[in-house]
Formats: structure tokens, C-alpha cells, sequence
């Protein structure tokens, strides 16, 4: 893993019995500070090196013939270099890529710029895409797992992951359950918990909610913190039925959650898998959310919630109000919303990652241009 400073390095160290090592990439626009307090004319100079730079595979070959590693997850390899995957290649060891975003096809990881999907790639893209092919070419035992369906098809549109193994498995997160129960209430309590930026739709669902108030009483808490946070405060923070939280801990967001009725996701970019809204299912609290990315693979509609157009303000006033109006359909929807809890389970994703992980040890390689029928492809 990449060290955030040079005294967080590590060579195979013991911590809580696993030998760790944690490398410090020099970079002049740390992945960590995530451009706060940077120059940003630096950005791509960072992306350079960590395309390009030649320290990147030195380091990770280093340690790969410290270790000698059987097999490796590689979950995330920007900050480490993508350049580095070579050096798995180069010593023949199998290994499984994760992909909790866009980050092999989209230099953002999102795909996502001025307000709405990007449909193609931009010059840019294509070029760090193509860096990112050398390196999963330089690996013959490779193997592509995510966490959404609809994020391991968009990244095949750029990448050729349909000619190695690949699978759609949840992220066997254990997440921490809410210290006190759900209090009753004679109004409805919405609930938004995440990152605070355009991207996420939060201004469409607070305008749709602005819409319904002189008819319905409910409330609303947005949970979390982010670049937008400050205009969405000037534009609404003066109504009493919602409540700004700010960055809360884990422990904080989750407890908002499980004191909620409704939980809302109305992202208008590509969302993978939410974590959020398996927490919420997992605590009986229904989701409405947008019909887009990894969330319609969560979130079944008119059983465990609703599914509304991305970017709809007037969907989602629609939506919003069906759930006022109907208290039984709210009761059916949280009754349901607990149902797939044991897809969720840890012991049954990890026995998932395990058979996932058998399929790309035994794999012979790719045939350029055939597909290859993966039995974990679901």
C-alpha cells in the first residue's frame, strides 16, 4: 500500500500478526490530500509519474521478491503506478484486479464531467486506458472482479475484460451496527448519507422535497461533508425540516441511517455499488434512489423502495410523495428491505472471492478478441 508520509514506511513489518509493507511514492500532488491545500497545475505531472515513472515497478518488484506472494489483489493501483503491474507479469503470479470504480478507463474514476456521463473517452483517457492495457496484457493469470454489474460491463467497453475471468461480487465490507434502535414517529425521516458534491444529486432531491412541504411533514438530514456542502447550506439550511450533520464518523452516519425511514441515493453519475445503501437494507430501511449504475442492482423497485430517473426533479417529487401518502407501502417497503441480507453476509462473499480466485489460478491465458465465459460472471 502507498504510505501517506516517508515515516509511515514499512518493509515487512508484523502488524497484528500480517507482515505489511507500505511504500512512500513520491508524488508532488498526494492521492491522499485529494487536492486540498495543492496546486492543481501539478495534477498532471502526478498523473505522469504515476503512469510512467520508473521508481513505481522498482518499488513494487521489490517487495514482491520480498514476500513472494502466491497470488495478489490488487484493489486499487493509482498512487502505487500502473506501470507496476508488470512485475506481477514478469514473475508469473495469478492475480484478481478489483475495480470500485472507472479508474482503468477514466482518469477522474467516474466518467463523469460537467454534469453528466461521459459517453466516450476523452484523448487523455485514451492514453492513460492504453498504459493500463500494457498492463493487464503483461499479466497472464488475471482476473476482474466488481462490485457492480454495471461497472464491470462499462469498463469492458474500454478495456478487453471480457477475454479473462471476471465477476460481479460485492465488496464483503462488515459494517458496524446502530447503538440505538428506531425511535417511532408520527412524520416521515428521510435520510441522505454520503459525499457532498454535484455529482450526487443532492440539489435535485432537496428541491423536489422544497416542493411538498406545505402539503406533507417530514424531515430531511444530509449526512456528510464535501466541496459542495457550503452552497447546498446557503440554499436550504434555513428550513427547519432539514438538518445538516457535516462530516460525521462511521459510527455517527450509521446511527443517522438506522434512524431514518427512508434512505435517498439521487446520484445523477455512475454509481458502482453503494456500501450506503446495503448498510440501510441491512438495517431494514428502505432506499429510493437513482436509476442508474450499480443501484438498480441493489435496489428493487416497488419492493424494498423505488427507482426514480436520474437528474428527475419532478420523479423524484413524485416519489418522494408516494412514500408521504402511502404509510402501508412505507411498512411493506422496510418489511422487504431486510430480505437480501445474506447476500450481504461476509462468510458468503468470501467463499465467492475464494472460488473466484480458484477460476483465475487454473486460467490459461487470453485469445485476443474471443470472449471468455467466466462461471463467477454473476
Amino acid at each position: 500500500m502507498a504510505a501517506k508520509a516517508k515515516d509511515e514506511v514499512k518493509y515487512g513489518e508484523m502488524v497484528d500478526g500480517m507482515k505489511v509493507w507500505s511504500l512512500f511514492m513520491p508524488r508532488p500532488y498526494p492521492i491522499f490530500k485529494q487536492g486540498r491545500d495543492v496546486n492543481p497545475l501539478l495534477k498532471p505531472l502526478w498523473h505522469l509519474q504515476d503512469h510512467y515513472d520508473p521508481r513505481n515497478p522498482k518499488l513494487v518488484g521489490e517487495v514482491l521478491d520480498a514476500f513472494k506472494p502466491d497470488f495478489c489483489n490488487v484493489h486499487y493501483m493509482t498512487g502505487l503506478g500502473h506501470n507496476a503491474l508488470g512485475e506481477i507479469g514478469k514473475r508469473g503470479i495469478p492475480m484478481m484486479y478489483v475495480m470500485p470504480d472507472m479508474a482503468l478507463s477514466c482518469f477522474r474514476s467516474t466518467m463523469f464531467v460537467n454534469g453528466k456521463t461521459c459517453e466516450t473517452q476523452c484523448n487523455p483517457c485514451k492514453l492513460s486506458a492504453a498504459v493500463k492495457r500494457q498492463g493487464i496484457r503483461a499479466v497472464k493469470r488475471i482476473g476482474f472482479s466488481s462490485p457492480s454489474l454495471a461497472n464491470l460491463e462499462q469498463n469492458a467497453r474500454f478495456q478487453p475484460l471480457m477475454e479473462y475471468p471476471h465477476a460481479h461480487i460485492l465488496n464483503a465490507n462488515k459494517y458496524p451496527k446502530p447503538t440505538a434502535p428506531r425511535a417511532p414517529s408520527d412524520k416521515v425521516r428521510f435520510v441522505y448519507a454520503g459525499r457532498l458534491h454535484q455529482s450526487k444529486g443532492v440539489d435535485v432531491l432537496l428541491k423536489a422535497a422544497e416542493q411538498l412541504r406545505e402539503r406533507w411533514d417530514f424531515t430531511f438530514t444530509v449526512v456528510g461533508g464535501g466541496g459542495y456542502e457550503g452552497e447546498l447550506r446557503q440554499r436550504f439550511d434555513h428550513h427547519d425540516w432539514v438538518t445538516f450533520t457535516g462530516h460525521v464518523p462511521l459510527q455517527d452516519a450509521i446511527n443517522h441511517i438506522g434512524a431514518a425511514d427512508m434512505l435517498c441515493i439521487p446520484s445523477i453519475w455512475f454509481e458502482n455499488s453503494p456500501g450506503v445503501v446495503i448498510q440501510a437494507l441491512g438495517m431494514s430501511v428502505p432506499v429510493i434512489g437513482s436509476e442508474v449504475g450499480g443501484i438498480p442492482e441493489l435496489v428493487k423497485h416497488d419492493e424494498n423502495g423505488l427507482l426514480v430517473p436520474p437528474g428527475d426533479q419532478e420523479a423524484w417529487r413524485t416519489a418522494l410523495e408516494l412514500i408521504l401518502s402511502d404509510p402501508a407501502r412505507l411498512k411493506r417497503y422496510q418489511d422487504q428491505a431486510a430480505s437480501r441480507a445474506g447476500e450481504f453476509e461476509q462468510d458468503y462473499l468470501g467463499q465467492r472471492y475464494l472460488k473466484f480466485i480458484d477460476e483465475i489460478r487454473s486460467f490459461e491465458g487470453a485469445t485476443p478478441g474471443k470472449i471468455y465465459h467466466s462461471p463467477a460472471a454473476v
